[in-house]
């Protein structure tokens, strides 16, 4: 190096941004702009910066749960798959114990340990990614989802899998001691499978499978993507601001990694093993014929004539199955879980000061179309939305302050929506019948007893609604009828009630009849004969 070489001096930050405002000019005009902010020198820049206000830190993480207890929170968000909630929070546990172990003791992380990865199977829209990102909420652990067809090997066009634990640190709020016990969730895995008949360098399946082996094992991730020009001209800059660039490494040793996706294709390989296994003397019993059944006996081999390379399946020991939901399973997604798109709709309304209740039969008739759709729950919001859409639309706009969603809604969206928006007498009916049904639900969970009115004294009490709600109407009919209709079960072991006009009209009248009814049919059943 010359003398006139050591005399120069670096470039300044502002001397840098001038030189690529040049270079972008002359290349694409005045359409792109670029900037870069310049580091102080007492600084320590890095390319991800924690915020001052962190919510979470690595010593907050306190993992003290048991598989029961992660299983009754999955419970309260995914309906079904009961085995498949089970399997992970056993997995989960495992692997959080161990880290927590070795949070407490570093000497752990010297002893040999099979990290807990995990490959979920199961048809879209039966809840695994909701499961999963529930999980890494309960334990407070950054969570980061990516789609499996994103990724290529390193060198080729498409993101390097290395992205995945910066985005995790992303995720963490740039810190990266808790993006190390971070999850990292990958769908549509299936679709790295190399198909047998490939000619040439796969870099998008067996490239990228192989790129995953050393992330789900351990290996250090360099938070600067070396190909990324915003790394480098901050690692430039860093250079020039302190004389040295300090690398910001990721430990994926801890990092919980979980793939997932439909594998379509695998139950026939299952299938066809276990059928040539069924033929001859000592033969096993065969399973019922139906593909679900056949995904729980799936064994490394199988994913790897699926197409996996050994050494990827070998990083992935627990497997978890889950079922396809079926039209009930629907209903009760959307009846009781925490997470049910109904509430969604409740909330939307709601912000315009209309109050919507779906009938209990609009949500069989919901669930039974979203089924035909063969997308699992997914389906379930795009029938609520090409139902509701028009009303979401109109409603606002309208005195409507209440409406339900019937069942002829369902079936015909359109048509009742005109007849809600001419006559404010019908949406009214509508309304008042859904509070009836709802009052006998409550009264049936209140008291262990089943009453129902007819369409006659529902009509009545439609039409005495105005100064009193339906709930005080209903509550008033009834006032003695909570002890009245006690003695009636006690005597004849009935605890169901269908309530006439009579009722309505005349409640006690009523209620005193059956009870002297109860009571001789009591002292004919003790008689001798």
């Amino acid at each position: 190096m010359s003398d006139n070489d050591k005399k120069k001096k670096l470039p300044t930050p502002k001397e840098i941004q001038q030189e690529f405002e040049s270079f972008l000019k002359q290349k694409y005009g005045d359409s792109v702009k670029f900037s870069v902010s310049s580091p102080s020198v007492e600084s320590e820049t890095s390319s991800i910066t924690p915020p001052k206000n962190k919510k979470r830190t690595a010593a907050d993480l306190k993992f003290d749960y048991k598989p029961r207890e992660v299983k009754q929170y999955l419970d309260r968000f995914v309906i079904k798959q009961d085995e498949g909630k089970k399997a992970l929070s056993i997995g989960v546990c495992d692997h959080y114990n161990h880290v927590k172990a070795c949070i407490d003791d570093p000497k752990m992380s010297e002893f040999d340990y099979s990290k807990q990865n995990m490959i979920v199977l199961g048809p879209t829209g039966v809840g695994k990614t909701y499961m999963i990102k529930h999980i890494a909420k309960l334990i407070g652990v950054p969570f980061v989802k990516a789609d499996a067809t994103r990724f290529s090997e390193t060198g080729y066009v498409g993101a390097n899998v290395d992205d995945l634990i910066r985005d995790l640190v992303s995720q963490a709020e740039g810190d990266i001691e808790l993006a190390q016990y971070g999850i990292v969730y990958l769908d549509e895995a299936d679709k790295l499978a190399t198909p047998p008949n490939i000619v040439g360098r796969d870099v998008s399946g067996r490239g990228v499978q192989f790129g995953l082996l050393k992330l789900m094992e351990e290996t250090e991730v360099d938070l600067r993507a070396s190909g990324s020009v915003s790394a480098q001209l901050e690692t430039m800059m860093e250079f020039q601001s302190k004389g040295k660039v300090d690398q910001q490494m990721v430990n994926t040793r801890h990092i919980l990694f979980i793939i997932s996706g439909a594998f379509n294709g695998l139950q026939d390989i299952v299938k066809k093993r276990m059928n040539q296994k069924n033929i001859g003397f000592g033969a096993e019993i065969q399973i019922d014929d139906a593909d679900a059944q056949y995904m729980h006996y799936v064994t490394s081999q199988d994913f790897i004539d699926f197409g996996f390379e050994p050494e990827f399946i070998g990083r992935l020991p627990i497997q978890v199955v889950c079922e396809e939901l079926e039209a009930r399973d629907l209903y009760k997604i959307l009846c009781n879980s925490e997470g049910s798109i109904i509430r969604q709709y409740e909330r939307a309304f709601q912000a315009y000061g209309i109050n919507v209740m779906f009938a209990n039969e609009a949500l069989h008739a919901i669930s039974a179309q979203a089924y035909k759709q063969k997308t699992g729950a997914r389906a379930l919001m795009t029938i609520c939305e090409k139902i509701l859409r028009d009303y979401k639309f109109e409603l606002p706009s309208t005195n409507i302050d209440e409406f339900v969603v019937t069942v002829d809604v369902v079936h015909q969206p359109q048509t009742e929506l005109a007849k809600i928006l001419s006559d404010p007498g019908y949406n009214s009916r509508l309304v008042a019948v859904e509070k009836v049904r709802r009052y006998e639900i409550a009264f049936k969970q209140k008291h262990n007893m089943q009453i129902s009115f007819d369409d006659e004294a529902t009509s009545i009490i439609c039409q005495m609604t105005g100064k009193q709600t339906v709930e005080e109407i209903c509550a008033q009919v009834l006032e003695s009828y909570e002890h009245g209709l006690s003695l009636i079960k006690q005597n004849t072991g009935t605890s169901r009630f269908v309530l006439t006009k009579q009722v309505v009209e005349d409640p006690d009248t009523v209620l005193e009849k059956w009870i002297r009814e109860s009571y001789l049919a009591k002292s004919k059943d003790a008689d001798p004969v």
